[in-house]
């Protein structure tokens, strides 16, 4: 079973799992990968989902012994993930399933992640959770130019504080849309708040991610 914690200063989460439940998400990320005609780079991000999941279950991440009197619970595994990587990654395997024919441990995973994001999105940022949700559902990772932005994209939020991802983590997701650049204007003579402008993208997209202290 899959599960979650979060991480420090609204970073991400540390994906949890037994290691059944890990080694299913492993192989089914592959199968994806491999089969999916709207994952374009098949040596990508996308990809680095299996990579992270494969080393948490091979115990060179986080390792979770079994609280005191619950033995039962059994040996844990985790590896602790962005928010904007995981968001995305869930989305292109969540929208390859239309194009391909899956088996049942396909949908299985896939909606048990879907789920751990939901539940630990609600946990980390209340009130605006409903909203980001909506935006996270919304993207189309089956545009190639929209996991391109991931690169500038997770270099701001790595750069962010707390306070900073709390306030904007809403405007990043919506920043996904190929469109933004072209609406920034609009939205911003609108009022918008906490808009993130064009420009502030170009200076990280090729830069080396900050310590996201998480």
């Amino acid at each position: 079973m899959l599960s979650h914690s979060l991480l420090k200063n609204h970073a991400g989460i540390l994906l949890i799992g037994d290691y059944t439940s890990l080694t299913w998400l492993h192989e089914v990320v592959h199968d994806v990968n491999e089969r999916s005609p709207i994952v374009k780079d098949k040596e990508g991000s996308f990809l680095g989902l299996a990579y992270d999941v494969r080393k948490a279950y091979e115990r060179q991440r986080e390792v979770i012994q079994p609280p005191k009197h619950f033995e039962e619970i059994g040996v844990r595994y985790g590896v602790q993930i962005l928010w904007p990587v995981l968001m995305l990654q869930q989305r292109l395997l969540r929208q390859s399933l239309a194009f391909l024919n899956q088996t049942s441990k396909t949908q299985a995973i896939t909606y048990a992640l879907e789920a751990v994001i939901e539940d630990a999105l609600r946990e980390d940022f209340g009130a605006q959770a409903g909203h980001i949700i909506d935006l996270w559902q919304r993207l189309d990772p089956a545009q190639a130019e929209v996991f391109d932005m991931i690169n500038s994209r997770g270099g701001i939020f790595c750069s962010w504080t707390k306070v900073q991802r709390k306030a904007r983590f809403a405007q990043l997701l919506s920043s996904f849309d190929p469109m933004y650049d072209r609406f920034y204007p609009m939205r911003l003579k609108n009022g918008e708040k906490n808009l993130i402008s064009p420009t502030e993208f170009a200076v990280w997209e090729n830069a080396e991610w900050p310590d996201p202290q998480w």
